[in-house]
């Protein structure tokens, strides 16, 4: 005899992602992003090389990118919203380094200083927006 599993609840876990998700559309989930993302943004700009200043102006938020840059990024979300410097060379020579020069990232300690309260503050308000979006 082979044993069987019954899992009852399962509608009711499905109607509730459901509800999620009409609760966090897009034009509610990237504003949050955006604005947990440019305290990331901020920290890429004072640490990025200021020979011309074209480098730390260049770091955005957003869901755009350069043709270039969408090419090499397979998405993996409905919903995605970028922090970094646009489509330039010196980007990835001072990130990386190079034969000439030594690497001076940026980007990296950036992202390793800023993403952990970004994640947690991206989910606070989303769950805030879901309970939210339940009362009305």
């Amino acid at each position: 005899m082979r044993p069987s599993i019954r899992i009852e609840g399962t509608d009711a876990i499905v109607r509730n992602l459901r509800a999620m998700g009409k609760a966090l559309p897009a034009d509610v989930l990237v504003p949050i992003i955006s604005e947990e993302l440019e305290p990331m943004a901020d920290d890429m700009r004072a640490h990025a090389a200021r020979a011309s200043g074209q480098l730390a102006d260049s770091v955005t938020v957003g869901t755009q990118l350069s043709p270039a840059q969408a090419a090499a990024v397979v998405p993996i979300a409905e919903v995605e919203v970028y922090a970094g410097p646009g489509p330039l060379p010196q980007a990835i020579q001072e990130e990386f380094g190079n034969f000439r020069q030594d690497a001076r990232p940026f980007i990296r300690p950036s992202f390793d200083g800023n993403v952990d309260k970004a994640v947690k503050n991206v989910a606070t308000r989303g769950v805030d927006a879901i309970l939210a979006a339940g009362e009305g």
